[in-house]
């Protein structure tokens, strides 16, 4: 483990005794209580080992491209995790889940791996079955689906008042899955670019690796951490980020594999 991780873990645990005994300094206070909401947001990163990839990979491209970032969008349907999205444009372009702890982690990602590949067969026997055969609508039918829109007109205004309580919920469940503490392990998963000294152009294959971040404080403003990267020859390499901008958590579409 790296100086910076070991400081970083030192500093926190010196923190939570701190804020328990209500003698925690000024910097223990910084940013407040920790709140996964912060984490959302867009974060400018740097990566030095993908700096050089990059540059010998596009000394023929001297078109401009986005730089390297990071982008934390909303937590995972039960709590338990982060998902996003991690670019480091010309080299790793990946879908990435951050948790608090790696048992979780491991948790989280055979469910997303398990929910796709039953998507993936569900999709292929709808296929197979062909198209469905008509069916003509019979008066009682009719007046069954009439009673079942009226029923579900009355299901959506309950289930507006239990959206909030949802919401609550889901963030309570990712403090209790992880340390409260802005640290997290994450599993990234994605397209990976790598040249070659005996090629002419680099080659692309999808891959999945793991790395660590911790964030400065509890407003999540910065962070320092390492990601690997089998194909690449990274192992723990130096990766860090400074929020560009904060957002609320946003329902974008995610995909693992």
């Amino acid at each position: 483990m790296d100086d910076w991780q070991e400081a970083a873990f030192t500093s926190r645990h010196v923190h939570n005794r701190a804020n328990k005994s209500n003698k925690g300094g000024r910097r223990g206070k910084r940013g407040g209580a920790f709140e996964v909401k912060r984490a959302f947001g867009r974060y400018d990163v740097k990566c030095p080992s993908a700096t050089k990839v990059r540059g010998s990979t596009s000394e023929k491209n001297t078109g401009k491209s986005a730089g390297p970032s990071m982008d934390v969008f909303r937590l995972s349907d039960d709590g338990r995790g982060l998902l996003g999205q991690l670019s480091l444009p010309g080299v790793l372009e990946a879908s990435v889940i951050l948790t608090g702890s790696r048992k979780v982690l491991e948790d989280l990602i055979s469910q997303f791996e398990e929910s796709e590949n039953e998507a993936e067969i569900s999709d292929d026997s709808d296929e197979n079955e062909g198209p469905a055969p008509k069916h003509d609508t019979s008066e009682d039918e009719k007046k069954a689906d009439d009673t079942h829109e009226e029923e579900e007109i009355d299901e959506e205004s309950e289930e507006e008042e239990e959206s909030d309580d949802e919401e609550h919920k889901r963030f309570r469940n990712f403090e209790k899955n992880s340390f409260r503490s802005p640290k997290f392990w994450f599993q990234w998963n994605g397209d990976v670019t790598s040249s070659l000294d005996d090629q002419t152009s680099p080659t692309s294959s999808r891959e999945t690796g793991r790395g660590y971040l911790v964030f400065s404080g509890n407003d999540c403003r910065s962070f320092k951490g390492t990601i690997s990267c089998d194909s690449l020859d990274w192992k723990d390499v130096s990766l860090s980020g400074w929020k560009e901008v904060s957002t609320s958590e946003r329902d974008v579409a995610f995909v693992w594999n």
